[in-house]
């Protein structure tokens, strides 16, 4: 099944709501089967991909139902759906009866589907990963029963009665889940499982796992208790009034142990992988379905959220600074950008980010100093339409002065101030500002207190235009008079522009980042080749300018490159080899990493002589260059967007090997020490002997 899309695993996690990972243990085990046949399959919380398959657990906790139009989604439902089941909300129901769906047990598919036996029915059985390598006997254990999970009546019913008998039942005193409460499984004796709902569905998956890890389950079994096989023959099953005699006469004698061993071995025979196998192959053919007849184009979010991590929001754009936060999109608003901005985003697939496009900016508690808030402030301010709400929290009382205030939180405060009132204009802007609709204070934990009790303020700021007062006021405070250019069309010109000077152009243009191509004149398909691609991207971005360089090899490959340096406009400089070929995305994936670092690192792909693609990665983090079986590591080079005031510091020399020579000169200086990655391949190198005298790749 090597052609199948990847297998993307979405548990969803209301904020802080602990018995979601009451759901890993059934995610592992899809995870499991669906690698065996043959799926890369990844797992996140909340978060669902743009290319993969995603098969949605916990959807009954909340699910933002409009994803379903731009991801395809398979609800996996874990519930006890039906008369006497779990009580679920309507919207739930109606999910499930408008999508694609597997259970875990077929009683539940009639609560929502007209076709109950269209929807497939997945068991979770034996669990291999979870097999101890080696186990304590069961007659040594410490735990003479173990019961987990959320205790009602009838529950505690059956706890009192073992107890009553002599036999001590161990119950967590707060919830655990995965690794942690699977070691408290492997030191039990055997695991006690009662039934929560009048339903009376047997606990599948609790007992699976539990049998899975080598512990014997004794299960509950009531009239309505449906027992299917392998269950059948390797649970202890019991009925109300069998539990005294069993617990008094059976349990913990030799005769127990034995059948519980010959139990768990039968168990370890289950396998479900043509069940697995059905289901994936279905849903390969609802995804390239969806996946063809989903709106083209990239996405325009208007609910954006600056903290990922925890924080994530789904079905907006989640934007956050660090990787290890997971956003949707790696961007830092907290910087001067330029929009729009674009990119191919993992969660969210091509998504657009353009002036007075959102509804609502949502901040939450940000890691900033003062000198970075003008700089988010502005960038929310042109991405809200007017009308458009910013929410912030900020440390501290916002409008009260504490006694020990620290200046950068009375400066912080003082920006946002200004943001709101007469003064806006320091912040440069004009035409639109914030006004102040609400000033919540917080304590530590997000809970409303009192001002004077208040570690953080909860601001909800609205954009609005200026008046023509207002106006007047800051083109008399602001240096820029903020006028219309007033440019005087040809038929009215007296006295033509100077040669080579630009129409109301009074200085050279400013670029954020100039992209350079070297070339030779026996190289003029490949640059066709190359610029068919880049010059549709560059066009886009006002502020990125590309320079082509042709000469007839008069003068070597080093000073060739300085030269274009020289004349480059922009804050960055990178070169891309006229033979080579870059992504469709290129420019778009790499212009919001230029942020102020020191350079951009990102992946590539070469072919040697023509031989299969190697992966490259590029980042100040490869010290020295490494050859590995997995591919090449090296460190930035000509290839990759650098900062041109620091490239200036390394003037390049020589011809054969000049690259190389510059790349390890500028990481024995130790100039490059900040910069933004991606993993993204966007460079294809093919190396020949005859292009490189060396006969290495370099």
């Amino acid at each position: 099944m090597s052609s199948t899309p990847d297998i993307h695993l979405c548990i969803q996690q209301p904020a802080n709501y602990v018995h979601s990972l009451g759901l890993l243990d059934q995610a592992r085990y899809f995870r499991y089967q669906f690698r065996r046949l043959g799926a890369n399959v990844s797992m996140s919380k909340n978060r669902l991909r743009y290319d993969a398959i995603n098969f949605v657990f916990g959807a009954h906790l909340g699910f933002e139902a409009s994803q379903v139009q731009s991801h395809a989604c398979v609800f996996v439902n874990l519930e006890q759906l039906g008369e006497g089941g779990a009580p679920v909300t309507p919207e739930y129901l109606q999910l499930l009866s408008s999508s694609s769906v597997v259970d875990y047990h077929a009683g539940n598919r009639s609560a929502y589907s007209a076709r109950p036996n269209e929807v497939p029915v997945l068991p979770l059985w034996f669990a291999p990963y979870l097999k101890p390598a080696q186990s304590t006997p069961l007659e040594e254990r410490p735990i003479d029963l173990l019961f987990f999970g959320s205790i009602n009546e009838r529950r505690r019913g059956w706890l009192e009665r073992i107890e009553a008998l002599g036999l001590s039942v161990a119950v967590f005193d707060g919830p655990l889940y995965g690794p942690e409460r699977d070691e408290f499984i492997k030191q039990a004796k055997a695991v006690i499982n009662m039934h929560f709902y009048a339903s009376s569905r047997f606990e599948q998956a609790r007992v699976a796992h539990c049998m899975s890890l080598g512990t014997p389950v004794i299960s509950e079994r009531a009239a309505h208790t449906d027992i299917l096989p392998p269950f059948d023959e390797t649970v202890f099953w019991l009925q109300d009034e069998q539990l005294e005699t069993f617990f008094q006469q059976q349990f913990g004698t030799a005769a127990f142990f034995e059948r519980a061993r010959l139990s768990l071995q039968r168990f370890e025979a289950s396998d479900p992988a043509k069940a697995y196998a059905d289901v994936l192959i279905a849903a390969c053919k609802m995804a390239q379905a969806h996946h063809q007849g989903r709106t083209p184009g990239a996405w325009s979010p208007t609910c954006i959220n600056l903290e990922a991590g925890a924080a994530y929001r789904a079905g907006w754009l989640n934007l956050d600074a660090q990787a290890a936060s997971e956003p949707d999109w790696m961007l830092d608003l907290s910087v001067p950008l330029n929009f729009p901005l674009s990119s191919k985003t993992l969660h969210q697939g091509q998504v657009e980010l353009a002036e007075a496009g959102a509804d609502v900016i949502q901040a939450g508690r940000l890691d900033l100093d003062e000198r970075k808030l003008p700089a988010l402030l502005s960038n929310a301010l042109r991405l809200l339409h007017v009308g458009g709400e910013f929410q912030l929290e900020l440390p501290g009382a916002f409008g009260v002065e504490p006694v020990s205030s620290s200046f950068a939180l009375l400066t912080q405060h003082e920006c946002i101030g200004r943001a709101c009132s007469d003064f806006f204009w320091s912040l440069g802007w004009f035409e639109h500002r914030f006004e102040l609709l609400g000033n919540e204070p917080l304590d530590l934990d997000g809970r409303h207190c009192k001002s004077e009790q208040a570690r953080f303020s909860r601001l909800l700021m609205r954009k609005v235009e200026t008046s023509l007062r207002e106006r007047t006021t800051a083109r008399t405070k602001q240096t820029d008079l903020r006028l219309p250019s007033d440019d005087v069309d040809v038929a009215h010109r007296l006295v033509k522009p100077a040669q080579g000077q630009a129409s109301g152009a009074s200085e050279a243009r400013q670029f954020k980042w100039s992209i350079l191509v070297p070339t030779l004149p026996a190289r003029r398909e490949l640059r066709k080749r190359l610029l068919a691609i880049l010059e549709p991207q560059v066009a886009r971005f006002p502020d990125v300018e590309l320079l082509v360089l042709e000469d007839n090899r008069s003068r070597q490959y080093g000073p060739k490159l300085q030269a274009m340096i020289d004349i480059a406009q922009g804050e960055y400089v990178n070169f891309v080899d006229d033979d080579d070929v870059i992504s469709e995305h290129y420019v778009e994936t790499i212009y919001p990493l230029l942020t102020g670092v020191d350079c951009v690192g990102f992946s590539a792909q070469v072919s040697v002589e023509g031989g299969p693609f190697k992966s490259v990665f590029y980042s100040i983090k490869n010290k020295i260059w490494v050859d590995a079986p997995e591919g090449y590591y090296r460190n930035p080079q000509h290839l990759t967007p650098i900062r041109r005031e620091l490239v200036l510091q390394v003037p390049w020399v020589g011809h054969y090997g000049a690259d190389r020579t510059w790349s390890h000169k500028m990481a024995s200086k130790g100039l490059l020490k900040t910069e933004n990655v991606t993993d993204e391949i966007l460079y294809t190198y093919y190396a020949t002997q005859k292009e490189n005298r060396e006969g290495v790749w370099r």
